[in-house]
């Protein structure tokens, strides 16, 4: 991940920024409560394309793979528009790529198909070691900093215009980060190596505290809720990832086996992917924790830190990135209601149970009501009406 003074160069060489940087001890996200759907396109002409993106902060580059871990070439070649120890890559709801690098002071901007640079995305706040981001359920883009001076999160509105610093004390050495079903603010700070926990602030950015404790938890990188509404934590340190309840509790190991864990996505059929510093490469997990070998390695992948999927739609002759690709649904887990974002034509939402069962349906509503739903996983489905085009979110836990 990045640094903060002492802390970051003990974990790093004096080559800071170059294609060597030493392993070191931090992460990535999946996961804000922000869901950033799982798109399936329904066409006859239009099929949907899996992609895997990587992050290889070591060649400051981000590679590309299809759905089975088949190496596709680098997507944003090293050092392309200065581009310094890759960081994070986040996909913009107009189609381009943003990505983050450790070394720069603004946030990159990347063409969504050719991944030619297009310029610096973010303005009015000069970064300072920026890492993780994520889009908010206020559609902001949250940045994390592990600056000695700047270490604030900092928000961006979607032009990359400077909003504010949204936690109001430092959130030194922040990686990934959620929001829950009351828009509080979960995020996992390194710490010293073995000091890490996960801090939680309300909706304004205020503190209320530390959420998990360094009892077991060392060097936190990505964290995320399951079906559960348990919290899991990757743990660069330990090479390992911890569950926790929704109470911030211990609740044991949920994978093992790992060397330096950073960075988390969701494959469609509910596998994971996580990054892996100590051995270059990425895990494939299956959805109880068990280890199912390496997604992939080699092809010069280097200290991969970001892992991202993105589904896009495919014509005959060429592929396009999705219009739905901005579609947002939170709070995820959600209490009472849940809200569609960006949906781009007419729409019909429909909500079912794990039987199949459908529990609600509405045209044009951007609230979806699960107060009264028993607490359960349920499956969402929006059904655009213009274009008859269906897309599933899955996994809306209730709780």
């Amino acid at each position: 991940m990045a640094n903060t003074s002492s802390t970051f160069f003990a974990r790093k060489t004096s080559n800071l920024w170059g294609p060597n940087v030493a392993k070191r001890g931090s992460f990535s996200p999946k996961l804000s409560c922000l869901i950033l759907a799982l798109l399936l396109a329904v066409s006859g002409v239009a099929q949907t394309e899996i992609e895997v993106f990587v992050s290889s902060r070591g060649t400051n580059a981000v590679k590309k793979y299809d759905v089975n871990g088949n190496y596709l070439g680098n997507f944003i070649s090293p050092g392309s528009g200065g581009l310094v120890a890759t960081e994070d890559i986040l996909f913009h709801p107009d189609g381009t790529i943003l990505v983050t690098g450790a070394g720069n002071t603004a946030i990159k901007r990347y063409h969504g198909k050719s991944g030619q640079y297009l310029g610096d995305f973010s303005s009015g706040y000069a970064l300072e070691t920026p890492s993780k981001m994520s889009m908010g359920w206020d559609s902001l883009i949250y940045v994390t900093q592990w600056g000695t001076i700047k270490n604030k999160v900092v928000r961006f509105d979607l032009d990359g215009n400077f909003v504010d610093e949204f936690t109001q004390i430092p959130a030194p050495n922040g990686l990934g980060h959620f929001w829950d079903a009351d828009k509080n603010f979960y995020i996992a700070l390194y710490g010293n190596g073995a000091s890490g926990t996960v801090h939680k602030f309300d909706s304004l950015g205020k503190s209320l505290g530390t959420f998990i404790n360094s009892n077991v938890l060392q060097g936190p990188t990505s964290i995320w809720y399951d079906a559960d509404g348990n919290i899991l934590v990757e743990d660069w340190t330990v090479g390992k990832v911890f569950r926790y309840t929704s109470n911030g509790l211990y609740a044991g190991v949920f994978t093992t086996g790992l060397t330096n864990p950073e960075g988390i996505a969701f494959l469609p059929d509910g596998k994971l992917l996580i990054g892996d510093w100590g051995v270059d490469a990425v895990h494939l997990i299956d959805s109880t924790g068990k280890l199912l070998g390496l997604f992939t390695s080699g092809n010069g992948l280097s200290d991969p830190n970001s892992v991202k999927v993105r589904i896009s739609t495919v014509t005959s002759t060429e592929e396009e990135v999705d219009p739905w690709a901005g579609l947002a649904v939170y709070p995820n887990p959600a209490s009472d209601l849940v809200y569609l974002e960006r949906v781009p034509e007419p729409f019909k939402a429909e909500l079912f149970d794990q039987s199949g069962k459908l529990v609600f349906s509405k045209e044009n509503c951007r609230t979806v009501d699960v107060g009264n739903l028993p607490r359960a996983v349920y499956v969402l489905k929006v059904i655009g009406l213009s274009s008859g085009r269906v897309s599933m979110v899955k996994r809306i836990v209730v709780h």
